[in-house]
């Protein structure tokens, strides 16, 4: 496997892993649902634009852990779906 391959192998299963730790439901079906759609529409970068896309991802993880612990901090009601 090349680096970029595991690079992403890894910034998808760290994506999946804060996005279920979000926990209010419709946020973190929202966060699995993006998380899966945005790697398969770019699944087929290289070079240069596969390196922007893993940046952008590394600053969506970021924000996906900002927001877990926000969740985390000020819970809500449990939703009908839990």
């Amino acid at each position: 496997m090349t680096t970029t391959t595991m690079a992403s192998l890894h910034l998808y299963r760290a994506l999946l892993r804060q996005a279920k730790g979000m926990k209010d439901y419709n946020f973190r079906m929202y966060a699995l649902r993006r998380v899966k759609v945005g790697f398969q529409k770019n699944r087929s970068l290289q070079g240069e634009d596969a390196a922007a896309a893993l940046a952008n991802g590394m600053d969506q993880l970021e924000m996906l852990r900002r927001q877990a612990t926000l969740s985390q901090l000020y819970p809500s009601a449990r939703s009908v779906m839990e």
